[in-house]
């Protein structure tokens, strides 16, 4: 119950926030002013600063905006990891962790990293694509997991994230069969929510709306988005995305472990971010042979790309999946184009024991 100092930081607050005294009591944290209190369970907890460590705990207000605490200097922050209720713990105690980990590995060659940034941002202005590409290389694959963790943990504070239970497992079931021997460990995720949409994070982490199961007509049309969603985790594409959006200094950030504010970008942008026409045409190809390796016959990609783009014409809003990868007749032209011109005799129409069961066991739709 030791209370310490802190930057208040709301949407009706000003840009400079507000400076508070705040303190955990039993399962809330309790700020004195404007005399508010927040359940832990709804904490996010993010770090970050350069020169000086930074602790964040944010959460969503009634309005669903975002919120947060900063405590301020190291006797706040070393308040809040010894005060802060056995729930909140876990994440304290993981990020702090990490960030001073990350700190220490990097600290002899900051200098370094500083130099290559500056002649990052003359190649992003030289070589544009080619060198984001190079630039996204460059983090290795303990970060990106790391920022997709951080990402992850935003959007579930924004709700609806499953876990468990039957739609899942059996989004987790056939992207199993999608990603053997990939380097990265993925995590399978189901969002209550309406809209047709599914979107992936940097570190293998792909999650899919309820609104694009109930649309999806069968398991080999859901094998085909995930075909494709996973082709964006393992060619790296949001990884290049974020870099072309904050350029070196995202990298930079990233790489020494300041990672709050990108992850934070991220977490916004799920489900909107927009990839180049050439990633897209990357993920339906290598999509389209992750389908065919695991001898799944790959028309219900372009089944369902080409239903919802139909059911697009007309509408002055697209589906959420099309909207943020954008379907044209050129493009599934070049899918069909490409399953003629690679015949694979010993795929077959993907079944699965619990579609039906998954179908049912949906939410209802809000109306």
């Amino acid at each position: 119950m030791t209370p310490f100092q802190a930057l208040l930081s709301t949407p009706d607050g000003g840009s400079a926030g507000t400076t508070v005294s705040a303190h955990f009591f039993g399962a809330q944290l309790v700020i004195d002013a404007p005399g508010t209190s927040v359940d832990v369970a709804q904490l996010v907890v993010s770090v970050g600063g350069m020169e000086q460590a930074e602790l964040f705990l944010n959460w969503l207000d009634a309005q669903g905006r975002q919120a947060s605490l900063k405590p301020l200097a190291a006797n706040g922050i070393a308040i809040v990891l010894k005060e802060a209720p056995p729930t909140l713990q876990p994440q304290l105690q993981r990020l702090w962790r990490e960030r001073q980990h990350n700190r220490r590995q990097v600290s002899g060659s900051l200098a370094g990293l500083t130099g290559a940034a500056i002649v990052a941002s003359a190649l992003l202005w030289w070589q544009g694509g080619n060198a984001i590409g190079a630039l996204a290389s460059l983090i290795p694959l303990s970060m990106e997991k790391q920022l997709g963790q951080l990402a992850l943990s935003q959007v579930r504070a924004q709700g609806g994230i499953v876990e468990s239970g039957a739609a899942q497992q059996t989004v987790q079931e056939i992207g199993e069969r999608l990603t053997p021997g990939s380097r990265y460990q993925y995590r399978w995720l189901v969002k209550n929510d309406d809209s047709v949409n599914a979107f992936a994070m940097p570190g293998g982490i792909i999650v899919v709306h309820t609104g694009l199961l109930r649309q999806a007509l069968d398991p080999g049309e859901l094998a085909g988005v995930l075909a494709h969603e996973v082709q964006h985790v393992e060619q790296r594409h949001s990884l290049r995305q974020m870099i072309s959006s904050l350029g070196w200094g995202a990298l930079l950030g990233v790489t020494i472990g300041d990672i709050s504010a990108v992850a934070a970008m991220l977490a916004h942008q799920a489900g909107t971010l927009y990839f180049s026409r050439d990633m897209e045409e990357e993920a339906d190809r290598l999509g389209l042979h992750a389908l065919q390796r695991a001898q799944i016959r790959p028309d219900g990609m372009l089944s369902f790309f080409q239903r919802l783009g139909g059911q697009e014409q007309g509408k002055t809003t697209a589906p959420g999946w099309i909207s943020s990868h954008p379907q044209t007749a050129a493009r599934a032209q070049q899918i069909q184009s490409m399953i003629t011109a690679t015949p694979c005799p010993s795929c077959r129409p993907l079944t699965s024991s619990n579609w039906q069961g998954m179908k049912a066991a949906l939410p209802p739709t809000e109306k």
